[in-house]
């Protein structure tokens, strides 16, 4: 088990759920078992795209009836603002969330597939968690995603001032049943229970059409006072996969069981290759008779003739194995006439092929020597059914894509062809009278021979399962149903797993780009929107802003670094050539990485991780050696502490490029520099002297300071765009004010504080405009005595 280990109040808060939950394991002992897992601290962030959103995966073992999450959330500091956060748990895969009920692609399905929404509130302390129970959860994968409400979010560099950071906490405790009997299939069984709610557990199997669970001939073997009015179970339950729980609402609860009474449970559409599970509640130790009757309709992998297979299945129809005669089943004899006469459908398994791309899989027909998307229909009088397999987390992350076209020779018929498809998952779609019948309208494709040839349905990180699609052919004449006269017709399959939505180089559209985000095992695609659209797919314009806005938002990061050219003519006037390389290499590399990182119009000359880099470090290289320049330091020391400033800043930049100690480590070793070397000249003078040219020093520093401040206080999300541009122009026109004169850095040891007279006879410049850290030493030959 994993434990959250950031803050100390967080580890209290896990650490006595522990407690809560080994307590509860010794007291339920040998009823239950309660199986905790728990997940390590996540941090939590505003949604503006998927990748924003924390990620929790459970495993919930088989067998469990009830699930229960607890969640705390976290701020790490009693001054931050709490913020309300968004809690989603969804089976099988991750949860598809809509903020703000943006809309979907048309041919998407969003349904929330049984998706649970919870909310809390962000403290500085454990004091309130939200407790999630769910009853008779599905075994297998549970993922959770947490999210706060996003808001307007202060960009500053790591390290400048307190930012608020939100945590989330999460557990899981599984109360589990133990021990659960099994009744085998065909044979009369008699069973006893061993407590009120006593659990029974049946396995069906693939390629299972229909089954019936029959319960009778109930007897009391230990008395009590419910053995006088002849009530032997009190209620009946059955439910696949997981574990019903009495009284909770379910369709099949039957109560009030009698020793002269019969119950029957019919299951048409069975989930396959799984466990149903009985639930028989009784207030006594009773024993009853069960037996399981199973029909089953074979799934076929390769076909190699179709009609010679179609012929020879339809002589056969499905045989319901013969049951007792039991009393009161008058209410089930329609749903059984529905089973009965009707022959197996052909019921394909597709074969998955993996392709090399992650989420790229295609699912075909397999014959002997060919696999192919193409079905052949030839009865309208019986559905086809084909299945596939959608991986646990394999194929989860990406979207489902299906699509359906119908081929029909017009010069074959002049009926309207129609075909009905329905897509289900887990189990085969349901029948009335052999007739597919589809629960769910957002499942279901009408094409038609006239106007609609083609269906397709998006199905965004799809839960594992097998899907089925059956396939209905109808014909009409002048609007009427009637047999259809044509006894081929072609239906194309196209089934895909796909990175975000669409296939080609636009994922998410024209809008948006797709992206990949691996954390840990999970893996996953969202399509993160640019230029105010939203959405699932990038296709909601609601908040779209002006082509022509965007575009010069865009451009004012790029424009704004033509303030470098002052500072890159003043260094090459004064043959400052190192420096205005750095300048220039500045301005170019921000220009790139600026119009590279913009989202609604952007262009990359190189890779963003390159451009970025390079961004940094020569922003952060340019205030080194103006620093370097302004110290006036001997000509062979300037190149040395430059190769200096390039290893330390290479370094810094590739540990942490946003870190804040990646500035402040150069920015203090040179100034250190600078301020050494002006203490150095002024105890060697014995002397205080201030810097010459102190205006323009001030009006510099004024504008660093001023840019620092708009770069670490006002900056943020919304008005990034105007206030980085600003930031560009300052410093860029800062260094007009800080860069030495051209004069010192020809003669930089020598300068003397005596009348200019002097200066001129021994041919030196000492004039007003010496730079403005020198302090004016007097050279040996004149502090000699020597003339």
């Amino acid at each position: 088990m994993q434990l959250i280990n950031n803050y100390d109040f967080q580890n209290k808060f896990i650490y006595s759920i522990y407690h809560t939950i080994y307590f509860l394991f010794l007291f339920f002992n040998g009823v239950t078992t309660l199986v905790p897992e728990a997940s390590q601290e996540g941090s939590l962030r505003g949604f503006k795209s998927y990748k924003d959103v924390t990620t929790f995966h459970y495993t919930i073992p088989k067998e469990v009836y009830r699930a229960t999450w607890k969640f705390a959330a976290f701020m790490d500091d009693k001054n931050c603002m709490p913020r309300r956060v968004y809690i989603h748990l969804r089976w099988g895969s991750y949860p598809v969330i809509s903020l703000n009920n943006t809309t979907m692609p048309p041919n998407m399905y969003s349904e929330k597939n049984g998706m649970i929404v919870v909310t809390a509130m962000t403290t500085y302390k454990a004091e309130t968690t939200v407790v999630v129970p769910i009853n008779s959860p599905e075994p297998g994968d549970w993922f959770v995603g947490a999210y706060l409400s996003p808001w307007d979010e202060q960009v500053q560099q790591q390290g400048i001032g307190h930012k608020c950071h939100y945590s989330i906490g999460s557990i899981g405790i599984w109360s589990q049943e133990n021990g659960i009997e099994s009744i085998p299939i065909g044979v009369k069984k008699t069973m006893r229970t061993k407590q009120p709610s006593t659990y029974y557990k049946i396995f069906i199997p693939s390629g299972a059409w229909s089954f019936r669970v029959t319960v009778w001939g109930c007897s009391f073997t230990f008395n009590s006072t419910n053995t006088r009015s002849n009530l032997c179970i009190k209620g009946l339950a059955l439910q696949g996969r997981t574990l019903p729980i009495y009284n909770h609402t379910h369709p099949y609860v039957m109560k009030n069981l009698t020793t002269s009474s019969n119950y029957s449970f019919i299951e048409r559409s069975p989930y396959e290759d799984s466990y149903y599970y009985l639930l028989v509640a009784s207030d006594s130790v009773v024993d009853f008779n069960v037996e399981i009757s199973i029909s089953e309709c074979p799934v076929k992998i390769m076909e190699t003739n179709l009609k010679n297979y179609w012929a020879t299945n339809l002589n056969h129809s499905v045989q319901v194995q013969s049951l007792p005669f039991y009393e009161n089943l008058l209410e089930f004899e329609d749903e059984e006439n529905d089973m009965k006469d009707y022959p197996c459908p052909r019921r394909f398994q597709l074969i998955r092929v993996k392709q090399v791309k992650t989420f790229s899989s295609v699912y075909l027909f397999q014959g002997r020597e060919w696999l192919t998307p193409w079905i052949l229909l030839l009865s309208d009088a019986y559905p086809v059914i084909a299945q596939f397999n959608i991986l646990s987390l394999v194929d989860v992350g990406g979207s489902l894509d299906i699509g359906i076209h119908l081929e029909v020779d017009k010069l074959m018929t002049k009926q309207e062809v129609t075909v009905i498809a329905c897509i289900r998952r887990a189990r085969v779609p349901d029948r009335i009278n052999g007739q597919i019948v589809c629960d769910n309208q957002r499942m279901m494709m009408n094409l038609s021979s006239v106007d609609r040839h083609e269906g397709n349905l998006l199905i965004p990180y799809p839960q594992p399962d097998i899907w089925h699609i059956a396939l209905q052919v109808k014909c009409f004449s002048n609007g009427d149903p009637v047999r259809c006269d044509i006894g081929e017709i072609l239906v194309s399959l196209n089934i895909h797993t796909r990175k975000c939505l669409y296939s080609g180089s636009h994922p998410c559209g024209h809008n948006g780009v797709c992206e990949e985000i691996h954390r840990g095992l999970l893996y996953y695609t969202t399509c993160s929107c640019f230029g105010g659209y939203k959405g699932w797919g990038c296709s909601d314009s609601t908040d779209v802003h002006l082509r022509s806005s965007l575009i010069l938002t865009s451009l004012m990061l790029v424009i704004s670094n033509i303030f470098f050219i002052p500072a890159i003519y003043l260094a090459t006037k004064r043959k400052l050539y190192a420096e205005a390389l750095v300048y220039f290499a500045t301005m170019l590399f921000s220009s790139f990485y600026h119009a590279c990182d913009q989202k609604s119009v952007n262009y990359c000359v190189a890779k963003y991780e390159v451009l970025q880099y390079s961004d940094f470090f020569s922003s952060i290289l340019a205030f080194w050696v103006t620093l370097i320049a302004m110290a006036q330091l001997h000509l062979h020391l300037v190149s040395f502490f430059h190769m200096v400033g390039v290893l330390i800043i290479a370094i810094g930049v590739e540990s942490n490029r946003t870190g804040l100690e990646s500035i402040l480590i150069p920015l203090a070793v040179g100034f250190t520099i600078l301020i050494g070397n002006y203490v150095y000249r002024c105890r060697k003078l014995k002397k205080w002297k201030w810097p010459r040219g102190l205006l323009k020093l001030c009006v510099g520093l004024s504008m660093v300071i001023l840019g620092l401040f708009l770069f670490a206080t006002v900056e943020t999300e919304a008005n990034y765009q105007y206030i980085h541009s600003m930031w560009h122009a300052t410093i860029a026109l800062s260094l007009i004010f800080l860069l030495p004169s051209a004069s010192n850095k020809v003669q930089p040891d020598i300068m003397i504080d005596f009348p200019t007279s002097h200066c001129q006879l021994l041919n030196l410049n000492c004039d007003s405009d010496s730079p403005i850290f020198t302090v004016l030493d007097k050279p040996e030959f004149l502090t000699s005595g020597s003339h």
